[in-house]
C-alpha cells in the first residue's frame, strides 16, 4: 500500500474484519480493533506493535464516545473506519419476538451509525477520511426467513448513501460492502435462529434455516481476498459507493434488478396516471 493510515476496525476478532485487520498489519497499517472481549483475540496477531485491541460494547453511547475520544488523542487521527461488526438472524417476521428484534437493530444498525456520528468530527477536522460500512447482498435482496436481518441490512444502506451526498464535498468518502456468502463464522457463532417457530412457515422461512445451516463451511467467498479488495479501494481516488463481493451477490443483485425494471415498466401506466390532470 502506498500511504500509511490508521484504521478503526469493529467487530475484528472474526470474519472480513479479522482477516481485514490481518492484512492491513502485513501492510505496515496502523489499526485499531475494537471486539467485545479483548483478551479472546488472537494472541499471535494482538503481539503486533501496529495493533492495539480495545474491547467495547458498540451499544454503550458512553463507552463508544470515550473509545473514539482515546483513540484520535492517541493517533491523532482515524483515517479509515470500517465497520464490520454485526450479525446474522434467521426467522420468519411473525417468528421474531420484539426482544430478537431490537438486538438485531441494536448491533447492525444502531451500533453502526453510534461510531459513525463519533468518527466524522475526526475526519471533517481532517478534511479526509474513508467510512467503509460493511452490509450485504441480504442489504438489496430479500429472502424469506431473512426478513428482520434484510430490515437491518436495508437501513446501512440507506444511511450510508445519504451520508455518502452529505459528506462528499468535505473530502470524505462512503463504501458500502455487500458480499454474499463468505467462508467466515457468519453462519455459526455469528447467526442468530428465532426461539420460537411455527409449522405454517416450515416451507419458507424453515426451508432457508435449513439452507443456512447446509452451507455453512462451504460458502464460496474467501475472506482473505475481500480484505485485500477493501485495502485496494482505500487507496483510490474515486471508490465506489457500492461494492458487491463474490458471483453469488452478483448473480441475486443483478437479477433483482432486472426484475425490478421489468414491474417497473409493466406499471408504468398506473405510476404516470397518479399525478393531477392539467388542462
Amino acid at each position: 500500500m502506498k500511504n500509511k493510515k490508521v484504521w478503526l476496525i469493529t467487530g475484528a476478532s472474526q470474519g472480513i474484519g479479522f482477516a481485514a485487520v490481518r492484512y492491513l498489519l502485513s501492510r505496515d497499517q496502523t489499526v485499531i480493533a475494537t471486539t467485545r472481549d479483548a483478551d479472546k483475540f488472537d494472541k499471535s496477531v494482538r503481539s503486533n506493535p501496529k495493533l492495539e485491541v480495545i474491547s467495547l460494547d458498540l451499544t454503550d453511547e458512553n463507552a463508544v464516545k470515550t473509545a473514539i475520544t482515546a483513540v484520535s488523542e492517541k493517533y491523532g487521527t482515524i483515517d479509515m473506519l470500517i465497520n464490520n461488526a454485526g450479525y446474522g438472524f434467521a426467522g420468519a417476521i411473525e417468528e421474531a419476538s420484539e426482544k430478537e428484534i431490537a438486538n438485531v437493530l441494536a448491533v447492525n444498525v444502531e451500533a453502526t451509525l453510534r461510531i459513525t456520528r463519533y468518527v466524522l468530527p475526526i475526519m471533517r477536522k481532517a478534511g479526509n477520511g474513508h467510512i467503509i460500512n460493511l452490509s450485504s447482498a441480504s442489504g438489496l435482496v430479500s429472502s424469506p426467513g431473512f426478513g428482520i436481518y434484510n430490515a437491518a441490512k436495508y437501513a446501512v444502506e440507506g444511511f450510508s448513501e445519504a451520508l455518502y451526498h452529505e459528506v462528499k464535498d468535505l473530502g470524505i468518502k462512503v463504501t458500502i460492502i455487500e458480499p454474499g456468502a463468505f467462508r467466515t463464522n457468519f453462519l455459526d457463532s455469528s447467526l442468530a435462529v428465532s426461539q420460537n417457530t411455527i409449522s405454517d412457515y416450515d416451507a419458507t422461512a424453515g426451508k432457508f434455516r435449513n439452507t443456512l445451516k447446509n452451507n455453512n463451511g462451504n460458502q464460496p467467498g474467501d475472506p482473505e481476498r475481500a480484505a485485500r479488495i477493501i485495502a485496494e479501494i482505500s487507496e483510490m481516488k474515486n471508490p465506489p459507493l457500492r461494492l458487491l463481493l463474490g458471483q453469488d451477490a452478483y448473480t441475486r443483485v443483478t437479477k433483482k434488478i432486472s426484475e425490478m425494471q421489468t414491474e417497473i415498466e409493466q406499471f408504468k401506466y398506473m405510476t404516470l396516471a397518479s399525478g393531477f390532470t392539467l388542462n
